[in-house]
């Protein structure tokens, strides 16, 4: 079972080209440089890499429906269907690869090890996932009881970054926290919960999804506000 659906992501999800998009820019090199998109989704990131920062972009992702919205959005982008665990690239293929909100779904100690062998030595691992520290804050965890729980269970922390990383012969891990604050209505909420962009969604269990929707109008305020906070990892090859 896919934990979305496309048309639902493109619609209700803005995720891929934002202000921490513009904070690798700035700390790195992009133009002309090897960049692999992992996970590149509907290639949001992968179109604003290549187009606005000068990068030569690959995406890789497992989805060929993604793949198909992603050629969509980027035709400048060399898309690739495969997944993360074995990559199709051969050793020191790309001077960056970006993990854009896409860890916890992977099975990280294999993944990180594969990357690392597509890197180029002194190439960069870029990471945007969320603390799990901060789960708790969603604007949706009043609503569903198990949502920390599953939540915390997909995402690493910190420590666990750092040892994944190191074991996989990363070098240098640096990790910082972005915060962003989200802002919408209450009606747009009520339509993520309905809808099929967040697979958060799709994994918890159908009755308490059913009554946590059932309670949303009169748990939510209007407009939703709150605070998202990310982890920014930066490993060396």
């Amino acid at each position: 079972m896919s934990l979305w659906n496309v048309a639902d992501y493109l619609r209700l999800r803005t995720g891929g080209d934002d202000p921490i998009l513009e904070e690798l820019a700035r700390r790195h090199e992009l133009r002309g440089a090897r960049v692999l998109d992992l996970g590149c989704g509907p290639g949001r990131a992968s179109a604003a890499l290549a187009d606005r920062y000068g990068a030569v972009v690959t995406g890789l992702d497992a989805s060929p429906e993604m793949l198909a919205a992603a050629r969509e959005i980027a035709p400048s982008v060399t898309f690739v269907e495969g997944v993360a665990e074995g990559l199709p690239f051969a050793e020191e293929s790309f001077d960056l690869v970006l993990s854009n909100f896409v860890i916890h779904l992977l099975d990280r100690p294999a993944a990180f090890a594969e990357v690392h062998r597509v890197l180029r030595t002194g190439g960069i691992h870029w990471i945007k996932t969320e603390d799990p520290k901060t789960i708790r804050n969603s604007w949706a965890t009043p609503l569903f009881p198990s949502l920390v729980a599953i939540e915390q269970a997909r995402f690493p922390d910190e420590r666990r970054l750092r040892d994944e990383l190191a074991g996989a012969g990363f070098r240098d891990v640096q990790i910082d926290r972005h915060r962003l604050e989200r802002v919408f209505s209450r009606d747009e909420a009520m339509e993520k919960l309905a809808s099929e962009a967040h697979s958060t969604l799709r994994l918890l269990p159908p009755d308490e999804l059913a009554e946590g929707i059932r309670r949303a109008p009169e748990l939510l305020s209007d407009p939703v506000r709150y605070e998202l906070v990310y982890l920014i990892v930066e490993a060396e090859r």
